[in-house]
């Protein structure tokens, strides 16, 4: 065989074969493997229908009753020295009956038709690189799929236009595969790109989110960024309002950004943060919240638009204090990751401010300096106790007490802070108003 298998992936062809059905590895597992890479996902493709599936793997998963899909997960939690669960290896193997006819919208697969034969399956399949089909004794490749991965090269089955007019998902798909692998694009598919991608506002922006993603991620991601700009699809991304808008100013951070990413690590929400970071956040607020990040990956975006700036500008400890405060310890460590990796790509000559900030923050882990209420001598009930003030406003009291003590650290002992917060409370028109400054 040209691919190694899995013993996992060729204990279960064995077991159909032994049975009577044909079985095939298939898809971008085959591409993936041919091309240096070690898939984490196998598709095998079989003429066994879901009934003789089920019958064979009683323990499987059925991933799909309409389309006949079911699916094996091999997964190992790692752990590290500290016994910590730092991610998971291992492979999943779906196993699918041969099927033609796709009929997709919004990029979800609505039907489609069972069929005899793996040539018939193939005949169905995106890219050249993905109908390919091996089993233990033969090889299948109608479509010159080898060829295309030996010239590094991404091409449709049969006519662009027509397989991208069945799914418009695919034209982001091949950018990401072209990412992904390092390939460039058949010029028959740029083509039909540029003339056909606004096609994708009729696709599910969740998918659309899950290629762009994927495509920002990969090891040459710059490539599609690059594809991105050159085909216009990256009107598909941020909505041709705002690249109508676009400055000089902003496609050139973006050029820079598509020439110097992969300089950077492949951390999803941080490669997206400064795709992001590139446009002005009152034109890419609405292409943040139309794509449907789950909730953290939303706000780190949010975060990388709004508060890179002021982050940059932040040079005192006081002021970092503050920082961190109105937003969360785990939100400024993104930010400043970001930072680094805005250093790294468009060059800025930020070094020493990102040294100044870790060094401020080490001081003030180690002289125990409080950022947050609950690192105050003093809590709420300490509050209710002295009779200062009733549970509602007791927060409120100590988010004040917090603020003076990033100014004032060493007020920070229960005397000062109760007397503080007996101010605080009788002068209720000047607590109100604190942070607000009419002189200067």
């Amino acid at each position: 065989m040209l691919v190694k298998l899995p013993k996992e992936v060729g204990r279960i062809m064995g077991t159909l074969q032994q049975s009577g059905f044909e079985a095939y590895v298939v898809g971008e597992c085959i591409s993936d493997s041919l091309a240096g890479k070690k898939p984490f996902g196998w598709d095998i493709s079989t003429n066994a229908r879901l009934a003789d599936m089920k019958k064979l793997f009683p323990d499987a998963k059925v991933l799909s009753e309409k389309f006949e899909v079911i699916r094996f997960e091999y997964i190992e939690e790692i752990v590290d020295k500290n016994g910590e669960v730092t991610g998971e290896s291992g492979i999943i193997i779906d196993l699918a009956a041969y099927r033609a006819g796709d009929q997709y919208e919004q990029g979800r697969l609505l039907a489609a038709d069972f069929v005899a034969t793996v040539e018939e399956d193939l005949a169905r399949r995106d890219f050249t690189i993905n109908a390919i089909a091996e089993s233990q004794d033969s090889l299948m490749d109608p479509y010159d799929g080898r060829a295309d991965i030996k010239n590094k090269l991404i091409r449709t089955v049969g006519d662009a236009g027509v397989r991208f007019r069945e799914d418009p998902l695919r034209m982001i798909k091949a950018l990401r595969l072209a990412a992904e692998l390092d390939f460039d694009l058949h010029k028959s598919v740029y083509d039909a790109i540029v003339s056909g991608h606004t096609m994708l506002s009729d696709v599910n922006p969740s998918k659309i989110r899950d290629e762009f993603t994927g495509m920002l991620s990969a090891p040459a991601a710059g490539k599609g960024l690059s594809m991105l700009l050159g085909t216009g699809m990256i009107a598909d991304i941020i909505g041709q309002d705002a690249v109508d808008r676009l400055t000089k100013r902003e496609m050139q951070d973006l050029t820079t950004l598509s020439q110097n990413i992969d300089k950077t690590q492949p951390v999803e929400d941080r490669r997206l943060g400064l795709f992001f970071a590139c446009i002005d956040k009152k034109k890419i607020r609405p292409a943040i919240d139309r794509l449907n990040f789950d909730e953290v990956t939303h706000q780190h975006l949010v975060d990388a638009v709004n508060d890179l700036p002021k982050l940059y500008f932040t040079n005192n400890k006081p002021a970092l204090k503050k920082f961190i405060y109105q937003r969360s310890m785990e939100r400024y460590e993104f930010l400043l990751s970001m930072e680094k990796a805005q250093r790294i790509v468009f060059s800025y000559d930020s070094e020493t401010k990102i040294r100044s900030k870790i060094f401020m923050l080490d001081e003030i882990h180690k002289f125990g300096e409080p950022i947050f209420p609950e690192d105050l001598k003093i809590d709420a009930n300490d509050l209710i106790e002295a009779g200062i003030c009733d549970r509602d406003n007791a927060q409120k009291i100590l988010n004040m007490l917090t603020e003076e003590i990033h100014t004032h650290p060493k007020k920070n002992t229960r005397e000062q802070l109760l007397k503080l917060a007996k101010v605080y409370s009788k002068n209720k028109v000047a607590a109100a108003l604190r942070g607000i400054h009419w002189t200067r």
